[in-house]
């Protein structure tokens, strides 16, 4: 825990997970994210037609059709925030686990915490099931790997999220920066 030095207020909390801790959960969060990504989310099926995509496809296909701001909007939130956080992460951590300075730690950190904000994959997966559900009386719908794995990522970001930023800062203070 964090406190101010003049009146003693919480700034930041971390569940005191150790760094070694933290880069497991960022490298299941990136195969999973490579997973999600990869693999088709949903798989339709209406009067013998298939159509499977997967989130990159969903979004190509979103511009295609002339909704550039929902294309952009869910690449932004579902794909290259979620991916900056887990990469700026691994950008920390990898080197304090092998115990060396981390290059840029206060800017790298400081455009974590500004991504944190906008990754938001569990806002895309509650769009997504509401689409599913809704879809669910026109048309078959057969849930592909890549739901399962959005799913599982949502899960592993709260949990890198709930980790703090504290415990990077002090790991790279005790290694001299």
């Amino acid at each position: 825990m964090l406190r101010c030095r003049r009146c003693g207020a919480v700034l930041a909390r971390g569940h005191g997970l150790p760094l070694d801790g933290q880069l497991a959960l960022v490298l299941g969060a990136l195969l999973t994210f490579l997973i999600g990504s990869l693999s088709p989310i949903v798989t339709l099926e209406l009067r013998g037609i298939h159509a499977e995509a997967s989130l990159l496809q969903a979004t190509w296909l979103t511009w295609l059709e002339g909704q550039h701001l929902v294309a952009l909007l869910s690449m932004a939130t579902a794909f290259v925030f979620p991916l900056g956080v887990i990469l700026l992460r691994l950008w920390v951590l990898l080197p304090l686990a092998l115990g060396r300075p981390v290059w840029l730690l206060a800017p790298v950190l400081r455009l974590l915490r500004w991504m944190l904000r906008w990754s938001m994959v569990e806002v895309f997966m509650l769009g997504v099931l509401v689409a599913v559900v809704r879809s669910a009386g026109v048309t078959n719908i057969v849930l592909g790997a890549g739901i399962f794995a959005y799913i599982a990522l949502t899960v592993l970001l709260t949990a890198i999220h709930a980790a703090g930023l504290q415990g990077l800062w002090q790991g790279a203070a005790e290694r001299g920066r």
